[in-house]
């Protein structure tokens, strides 16, 4: 079976968890208390966490079908299979339309949206085709460049003159009840999403080492997502943060240095690149794994292609603009709670009960 290494599991989660996040502003319902929103939520995504690195301890090496047909059985693992590849491949049409919208609208403004779909699924595909361990090298290679990049957008922000502190002060200046109200949508995404990684834990070498790896992993994340949101606020305002398409790239724009670094708004077209990317492409793999596990299959190289092939035009058909994206990303509520949060816990109960019982 082929097998990733710990470093390269942290470099998976890291890229995941980056995605298109930074390139947004999370919790800005919060006003500027965006950044505390994050971190509360991060704190609480510690639960999920400890539920999704729990299940691989019972059943080390074993895949996520495995898992629920020895703690469900085989009559409700298959109906399971399904709800979760649907939901994976939802959210890769979610992620690849938002990428490929936005590298139209940023760097190829007059090249047709299922055009731009096309280029990168070829490349996806054939990444994917290859296996997790081609996924991981090739994020093993980007992650450092991507830290590179993000470091520097928010560093020449800090020194541009347009950063003011003032503008994250008063700390919780309308109360606590704004920050609450947006901390589930948090949990949700990015941490939330967390789920696809119950159908890669098998891979990886060193289980022992799973949640070790993931509290890291997601901990580096988060201290990037906060810098993010703390920079939004500070250059743009609440106002200009919240009704802006691209926070970030419109933080690069405002970036001027000695008449030196202008315009470098090309930082943020990587990042997008990068995390838009691979974001999609490790949904399109659990999504990939799981439906090939539904028919009992092993090799899932033509469900990869077939339904790769397709993703553009799924997408297209599913959302009509970036603003029809952004609302359907908030329908589904109690279905999303349910397969990110409620199930696995239910799955780690019935995997604890059954592992006592048969002590």
């Amino acid at each position: 079976m082929r097998q990733i290494s710990n470093i390269q599991l942290f470099a998976l989660i890291v890229t995941f968890e980056i995605g298109s996040t930074t390139l947004f502003a999370l919790g800005v319902g919060a006003k500027r208390d965006a950044w505390i929103v994050v971190l509360l939520s991060f704190l609480l995504s510690f639960i999920l966490l400890w539920v999704y690195t729990e299940i691989p301890k019972y059943y080390p090496k074993q895949n996520f079908a495995e898992i629920l047909n020895d703690c469900l059985g085989f009559m409700l693992a298959k109906p399971l299979l399904f709800l979760y590849s649907m939901y994976f491949l939802g959210q890769a049409t979610h992620n690849f339309y938002e990428f490929g919208a936005l590298i139209k609208m940023t760097a190829l403004p007059n090249t047709p949206l299922l055009v731009i779909l096309f280029m990168f699924i070829v490349v996806m595909v054939y990444i994917l085709h290859k296996g997790i361990e081609v996924i991981s090298r090739s994020i093993e290679i980007f992650l450092p460049y991507l830290f590179f990049f993000l470091l520097a957008a928010y560093f020449l922000n800090m020194i541009s003159g347009d950063f003011e502190i003032a503008n994250l002060l008063p700390i919780l200046g309308e109360g606590f009840q704004p920050v609450l109200t947006e901390i589930p949508n948090i949990v949700a995404f990015p941490f939330g999403e967390m789920v696809v990684f119950l159908v890669i834990w098998h891979y990886v070498q060193k289980q022992h080492l799973i949640r070790k790896t993931t509290y890291i992993a997601v901990t580096v994340s988060t201290f990037l997502l906060l810098i993010a949101q703390i920079v939004f606020i500070a250059v743009l305002g609440v106002e200009l943060t919240d009704s802006s398409e691209i926070p970030l790239l419109e933080t690069m724009l405002s970036v001027h240095i000695a008449m030196i670094f202008t315009n470098l708004d090309i930082i943020g077209v990587f990042i997008m690149f990068i995390g838009g990317f691979y974001k999609t492409a490790i949904h399109f793999y659990g999504f990939s794994l799981m439906f090939t596990w539904l028919f009992n299959k092993s090799n899932s190289k033509w469900i990869i292609i077939i339904f790769g092939l397709a993703l553009p035009i799924i997408s297209i058909l599913r959302f009509d603009n970036l603003d029809d994206q952004k609302w359907k990303g908030m329908e589904g509520g109690v279905y999303n709670i349910l397969l990110y949060a409620l199930l696995p816990l239910l799955i780690l109960l019935i995997i604890k009960v059954k592992k006592k019982h048969n002590q």
